[in-house]
């Protein structure tokens, strides 16, 4: 089974110990995604999220060839359960997104104009409301980023910066016109 592992964020420049098969590739499917989730360390990183802006994911080659094994890699990698691992195969017996089912189609299609039989990718969602008790908004983001300890803020803009060129999103966008990157 030849199985891609997508990719929007922090998984391309810093793949841990994910065993890869060559390196990112740059024409993954397009999924919404904005740095609306606050990590424990305060960060603001990147999910899906159905508010986000559209971007071109990247993909990668799983060296494992059993979908399990592959899922139990980006698991271990990504600090999370095995429910926060989206998975998607061509034939769609073992297509599950927990919190975004809504992208199951769009990595379907990816999928059948591929060469890999599955796909997987962290499926994780904004927490946003949940930490700040509103929604995402770029103004509220920017004074919530702000409002972190010097180290934290430095840590935050640091993930944001390193985020690949073609994740382009909304809200980075806002930060570079605000001098803030």
């Amino acid at each position: 089974m030849r199985i891609a592992i997508l990719g929007w964020g922090s998984l391309i420049p810093k793949p841990g110990g994910l065993p890869l098969s060559g390196g990112w590739q740059t024409d993954g499917p397009m999924l919404k995604v904005e740095f609306s989730r606050i990590s424990a360390d305060g960060r603001l990183t990147l999910v899906i999220d159905p508010q986000g802006s559209k971007v071109r994911t990247y993909y990668a080659v799983s060296a494992r060839n059993d979908l399990d094994d592959a899922v139990c890699d980006l698991r271990i990698r990504e600090g999370t359960i095995a429910e926060n691992i989206g998975t998607c195969s061509k034939d769609g017996s073992r297509n599950r997104s927990e919190k975004h089912p809504d992208v199951l189609p769009v990595v379907q299609a990816w999928l059948n104009s591929s060469e890999f039989d599955a796909a997987i990718w962290t499926d994780l969602e904004s927490n946003y409301r949940e930490k700040r008790r509103c929604s995402f908004e770029a103004s509220d983001a920017l004074a919530y980023l702000e409002s972190l300890p010097p180290v934290c803020r430095e840590n935050a803009s640091s993930y944001i910066v390193q985020a690949p060129e073609q994740t382009r999103t909304s809200f980075k966008t806002y930060l570079q016109s605000k001098g803030w990157l």
